[in-house]
């Protein structure tokens, strides 16, 4: 079928597809219909379309609860875009409940079990002052009693639910319920046996385990049985851009290794502290099957496609920009915290010459002829296109004012591209993390990895951070890397540098000291040092996030780029100071002597010829 088919009758079967013009509504639009359960579920039911099944990563455990001998109240929290509206919902049918009585939409449910009653509030904001206050004020007393006649399922944002607790009458079985609420948020468990509650956070489930079932349950639903009537499938996958952006979501087409790469960055961001909500994953998942920046709001539908292959923009909707949301106009992009989160990596602005030789000069260098081959021509679409190679063209040959702003436009692209499509191997000499501001992202995934499973980490790993720690304590290019250099400036000043030996701290296990790399429980990294062998004082650790892990990495090679702000170091330094405060108590503990006769001895840092940080002794007498 010729390009020019698609139009007339063959255009009207080409939108029919219901399923692709609902999952827009999953998708970062301006009417925010993708922000709430509700809305979804009356669209899924006025469309007719079988709802998205997506794991509720608690509700085993709530269903377990409410079925057992001595089941307890539980409040769910977390985040906007959690799900704590779809736990309510599938708590309620899995109680039998039915769904009708749901969907009235009713502030607080009831239902019978057994014979006590489960009043189940979607969400506390939604309640009036005075209405949340009664209701805390009897759960409150009801907590009290195990065999009180109500059991309670609330869900709250974190903010919402601390201000409502905080307005609601004040009594010892509120004061009780409040500091239950606090110990769960903080520490996960409630200390208070008399108060039957517990509490799941739906923030602290992994974005990174839960993006693959996002992506499954979007990318293999029945609603794609639809495009079998499609003309444009004669055409095979250049001729759809839905269809190819799903293809290569589903791994058909490249083994799963855009899943790979996309779940990576979430997971580094994550251990940045960023959070991804079921909400934001399928919005993401939304915008990578449909974006394109010439549709409505950025976000194709069926009836869009013919357009978009006679203008020959389908290299336009590639799943390698939409992953960051450059089909959106940049305000909208800027204004949507998934996208923000996403483009703190910098790809497609970060690049190394090895790969910018590659996309620049690879088309007319003998030398680079076979990678280019491999890892641009290979993909005709997204990849070695015409539009590519002719704004290429005018790159290199300087006659259109207008080719450099083109060519780099799509060389931003073509970056982004590698990113989610370099090999795994080590076969090719492109570093594929120097496509980010975190070169030593994969090392530091690596190592979670290996500690998660009770692994060792890389040999080459402790003494990069030793180099690290050692330069920022020191403020000097130390190499020493078996031990820590634990200096002071010798007094409360902010000096950069700090030239007094306080400790030499050993790496491996000697005297009771002992510098370690441990999981710290949520698949991230941490550093634990023990400067004695008893309790006091115990091991002081220290978080080691995405962040600080990349910044120790290029403070050992002995740059730091200015894409760092300061509170990476002011962080270190405060780690250091706690260690400074543990070798004090150290020696207190032990009774190490004080200089007597009235003399201080000074241990001055000197640098030796090898680099490596040395002492020379001062004695002051006074």
């Amino acid at each position: 079928m010729a390009m020019s088919e698609l139009d007339g009758d063959n255009f009207k079967n080409m939108s029919m597809n219901s399923w692709v013009r609902f999952i827009r509504n999953y998708g970062p639009i301006p009417t925010n219909d993708n922000m709430y359960d509700e809305t979804i579920q009356r669209a899924l039911s006025r469309h007719k379309i079988k709802p998205l099944v997506l794991p509720a990563q608690f509700l085993d455990q709530l269903m377990a609860n409410f079925a057992s001998a001595a089941p307890r109240s539980e409040i769910l929290t977390g985040t906007a875009g959690d799900g704590k509206t779809y736990h309510c919902r599938e708590v309620w049918r899995a109680l039998g409940g039915s769904e009708d009585n749901w969907n009235v939409g009713e502030k607080v449910q009831r239902l019978a079990l057994g014979d006590r009653q489960v009043i189940i509030v979607k969400d506390l904001s939604e309640l009036r002052d005075d209405e949340s206050a009664t209701l805390l004020e009897q759960m409150a007393q009801d907590l009290t009693h195990e065999d009180a006649p109500r059991l309670y399922l609330v869900a709250a944002n974190h903010g919402q639910l601390l201000e409502k607790l905080k307005a609601a009458p004040d009594s010892a079985a509120m004061q009780a319920f409040n500091r239950a609420v606090e110990e769960l948020l903080v520490t996960g468990f409630n200390p208070d046996t008399n108060v039957h509650l517990g509490l799941s956070d739906l923030s602290r489930a992994p974005a990174a385990a839960m993006i693959g079932d996002v992506i499954k349950a979007m990318t293999e639903h029945e609603g794609w049985d639809h495009c079998g009537t499609c003309p444009a499938n004669n055409e095979g996958h250049a001729a759809c851009p839905i269809r190819e952006n799903r293809a290569r979501l589903t791994g058909e087409l490249d083994g799963g290794l855009f899943r790979r790469r996309l779940t990576d960055l979430i997971e580094i961001s994550e251990h940045n502290g960023g959070h991804f909500p079921v909400r934001q994953l399928l919005a993401l998942v939304a915008n990578i099957l449909l974006g394109h920046p010439n549709a409505r709001d950025g976000l194709m539908s069926c009836a869009d496609v013919p357009d978009i292959i006679a203008r020959g923009s389908m290299n336009r909707a590639s799943v390698y920009r939409n992953v960051f949301g450059e089909n959106l106009k940049p305000s909208r992009a800027e204004k949507t915290e998934l996208f923000r989160k996403l483009n703190l990596f910098g790809i497609g602005a970060e690049t190394s010459n090895e790969v910018d030789n590659l996309l620049v000069y690879g088309a007319d260098d003998p030398t680079l002829a076979v990678p280019y081959r491999d890892l641009v021509l290979c993909d005709n679409i997204y990849g070695g296109t015409t539009a590519y190679a002719n704004a290429q063209r005018a790159y290199l040959e300087g006659e259109d004012a207008n080719a450099k702003g083109n060519f780099l436009a799509l060389l931003r692209t073509q970056r982004q591209r590698l990113f989610f499509t370099l090999p795994d191997s080590d076969s090719t000499d492109y570093e594929l993390w120097d496509l980010t501001i975190f070169r030593y992202a994969g090392l530091y995934l690596d190592v979670a990895k290996r500690l998660a499973n009770n692994q060792s980490p890389p040999r080459t790993v402790m003494p990069m951070i030793m180099r690290g720690l050692n330069r920022i304590f020191t403020g000097m290019l130390v190499l020493n890397q078996d031990e820590l250099v634990l200096a002071t400036s010798g007094s409360h000043s902010q000096s950069k540098t700090s030239p007094l030996l306080d400790e030499l701290i050993s790496v491996p296990k000697q005297g009771g000291e002992e510098i370690t790399l441990i999981a710290d429980g949520r698949g991230g990294v941490g550093l634990s040092v023990r400067v004695s062998r008893g309790d006091d004082p115990g091991p002081i650790n220290l978080a080691l996030s995405a962040t600080r892990f990349e910044f120790l990495g290029r403070v050992s090679e002995g740059a730091l780029p200015s894409s760092f702000s300061l509170e990476c170091h002011e962080d270190l330094l405060a780690f250091k100071a706690r260690l400074l405060s543990a070798t004090e108590r150290r020696r207190i503990v032990n009774d190490e002597a004080a200089p007597i006769g009235g003399e201080l001895v000074l241990r001055f840092i000197e640098l030796s010829a090898d680099g490596r940080a040395s002492t020379r002794r001062v004695t002051v007498r006074a």
